[in-house]
C-alpha cells in the first residue's frame, strides 16, 4: 500500500524577524495577509497540504489571538478557485459526558472565491481549507457563487464541517490508489450540499449518510457513561428524526443494540487490562449497567464468557478477543454462519 503524499511547512527553525514573511509568501497564491503587529516577536507557523486529486486540503496551525492579520484575496488572483474554510477547526469532548452535551465543533465554515474581491481580520489558530476549481461542476459553477460567504454549522455546514475534519485525520493512511476514489466522493459531498439538484443529492447519498453516521458515532462514544443516553438524546444532539436514525443504524443492527454493544466493548476492554483494578460491578455501572446480574448476563450474551472471566484472563496476560459467542443455530446460512457474525460484530 502506497500512501498519499504530504507537503509540510514549518517556520519554527526561520529566525524569528523572517518566519511571518516565510509564511505570507507560502501562502500568497491563496490571498495576501498582513501581519497586524511587529514580525519581530515571530510567527510559528505549520502547514500540511494534500492533493486530493483535482482539489487541495490544507492544515494549518497558527499563533493566534497574539498575531491578529488582515486577509485579502490577490486584485488579480490567476487561481479560479473557490476556499472552503473551517476556522478554528477542532472538537471539543462533551462535557461531564451529560447526553444534552453535544461533541462540539468550534469552527466557522466559510466560503470565498479567490477571484472575487474579499477582505477579513482574522486571529484563528486553527484552518482547514479545501481548494476548489471553478471547473469542477462544469455549468452548476455559478451556483456555488450564490452561497459564498458563512455557511451555517447546522445541517448542510454541519455535514461539511464533519468532513473536512474527517479527511484531514484520514489523509495520512489513504492509499495513493484511493485518492480519486475520495476526491470524487468529496465532489459529490460538495456539489449536493453547495448546489444541490435531486441527481446530485441522489449521487452523494452515500458520503452524506456516512458522513451523518460517523458523526453521530463519535457522539455516541462520548457519551457511553450516561446511563439515561438513548436514541431520544441521540436525535436532539444531532438534529435527525427517529425514523433517520433508525434507517442509518440498520444495517447496523439498530441503534439501540449499537449502544448496547459499544458500553460492553468498553467494558471488555477495561477488564482486559490488567492494569486496572476498578471492581467488575463498577466497571459494569460506569457504562450504565447499574444491576451487576444483568451486566453478566448481557455480557456472556455478547462475548460467550462472563465479565470475571474476562478480568482472569487479563490479569493472566492472555486477554480474551471480544468476538461474539458461536452459534450452532443456522449453519448453512451465511448470516447466521460463524464468519457472519464475525463480520456484523466488526460493524457493530
Amino acid at each position: 500500500m502506497v500512501m498519499g503524499s504530504s507537503l509540510v511547512f514549518c517556520t519554527r527553525e526561520l529566525p524569528k524577524a523572517e518566519q511571518f514573511d516565510a509564511w505570507r509568501s507560502f501562502v500568497a497564491p491563496a490571498g495576501n495577509v498582513d501581519l497586524l503587529g511587529s514580525t519581530k516577536a515571530g510567527f510559528a507557523a505549520e502547514h500540511t497540504v494534500w492533493g486530493l486529486g483535482s482539489l487541495t486540503l490544507a492544515a494549518a496551525m497558527l499563533p493566534g489571538r497574539s498575531h491578529p492579520r488582515r486577509v485579502r484575496n490577490l486584485t488579480r488572483n490567476p487561481l479560479d478557485h473557490w476556499c472552503l474554510e473551517l476556522r478554528n477547526s477542532q472538537r471539543q469532548p462533551a462535557s461531564n459526558g451529560r447526553p444534552d452535551s453535544e461533541d462540539r465543533r468550534e469552527g466557522r465554515l466559510h466560503l470565498r472565491s479567490l477571484a472575487a474581491p474579499f477582505e477579513m481580520i482574522t486571529e484563528d489558530s486553527r484552518v482547514l481549507s479545501l481548494f476548489i476549481p471553478r471547473d469542477l461542476f462544469g455549468g452548476g459553477a455559478g451556483a456555488l457563487d450564490t452561497v459564498a460567504g458563512k455557511i451555517d454549522d447546522a445541517g448542510i455546514g454541519g455535514l461539511l464541517a464533519d468532513h473536512l475534519l474527517s479527511l484531514e485525520r484520514r489523509m495520512p493512511q489513504i492509499d495513493i490508489a484511493e485518492l480519486g476514489r475520495v476526491a470524487d466522493a468529496t465532489r459529490a459531498l460538495l456539489a449536493a450540499c453547495l448546489a444541490p439538484t435531486s441527481d446530485r443529492v441522489a449521487e452523494a447519498q452515500k458520503v452524506i449518510n456516512a458522513t451523518m453516521l460517523e458523526r453521530i458515532r463519535q457522539v455516541i462514544l462520548s457519551n457511553l457513561q450516561s446511563p439515561d443516553f438513548g436514541p431520544d438524546q441521540l436525535c436532539r444532539i444531532v438534529a435527525v428524526s427517529r425514523s433517520q436514525l433508525y434507517r442509518l443504524f440498520e444495517p447496523l443492527g439498530g441503534v439501540n443494540h449499537y449502544i448496547r454493544r459499544q458500553r460492553l466493548l468498553h467494558a471488555h476492554a477495561i477488564l482486559s487490562d490488567p492494569r486496572n483494578t476498578l471492581p467488575v460491578n463498577r466497571v459494569g455501572e460506569t457504562f450504565g449497567f447499574l444491576d451487576p446480574s444483568g451486566f453478566s448476563r448481557a455480557f456472556k450474551k455478547a462475548f460467550g464468557y462472563r465479565p470475571t472471566e474476562a478480568r482472569d484472563a487479563g490479569l493472566a496476560g492472555f486477554p480474551r478477543s471480544p468476538s461474539p459467542p458461536l452459534s450452532g443455530h443456522g449453519r448453512h446460512s451465511p448470516a447466521g454462519s460463524p464468519l457472519g457474525d464475525a463480520l456484523r460484530a466488526l460493524g457493530a
